[in-house]
């Protein structure tokens, strides 16, 4: 009411103020909290992820979520910590010395589990023989995979501290706009 609003507006204006202030949320989420957290290999990743989307306020319900539409990451193990476990069968988990990633971070296409060449199986484990021609006298065999039916993460990315953090500056600085927006968009 100092700021000039009149009671009507109230629900709008908090409406407003949420949704810019979750957007915001979402942006400094993407470009400060994932990149000092983790060792980032795809930068759109996570802006693909992270959406507001069919969670904005309205006046009738002022509540606004930040979500991962895309469910690949377990950003809520890397944010809260906990087990990721198979869904069927094992987790493969590459070998950091044998195992080539691309640019993107990801393991070359020739070199995942199915694509392998002269690849096998003993107990928990997926080893690649050399090729014939390029045998060394020591190295004939060497180890690709761990297999896994499940793996820790640990919590290393404040999705929630930074959240309840950045959210309270937000709705503080967007208020007063959201108050003038209100006002100049009122019916007389």
């Amino acid at each position: 009411m100092d700021l000039g609003a009149t009671a009507d507006q109230i629900p709008y204006i908090m409406a407003t103020t949420l949704n810019m202030a979750a957007e915001n949320t979402r942006s400094y989420l993407i470009e400060t909290t994932w990149p000092t957290s983790v060792t980032v290999r795809n930068r759109s990743f996570m802006n693909a992820a992270l959406t507001t989307k069919g969670s904005r306020a309205t006046k009738g319900d002022l509540t606004v979520e930040i979500y991962d539409k895309l469910s690949r990451a377990n950003l809520s193990l890397h944010a809260k910590g906990g087990t990721r476990r198979a869904k069927g069968g094992n987790l493969s988990i590459p070998s950091s010395v044998n195992v080539q990633r691309t640019s993107g971070g990801t393991v070359r296409t020739q070199q995942r589990p199915k694509n392998l060449r002269n690849s096998f199986k003993r107990g928990r484990f997926i080893f690649q023989r050399q090729s014939r021609s390029t045998r060394k006298a020591k190295s004939r065999i060497k180890l690709m995979y761990s297999l896994r039916s499940s793996v820790p993460i640990r919590q290393d990315v404040p999705f929630y501290k930074d959240f309840a953090e950045v959210m309270r500056q937000e709705m503080t600085l967007n208020l007063a706009i959201a108050v003038i927006r209100a006002m100049s968009t009122q019916r007389r």
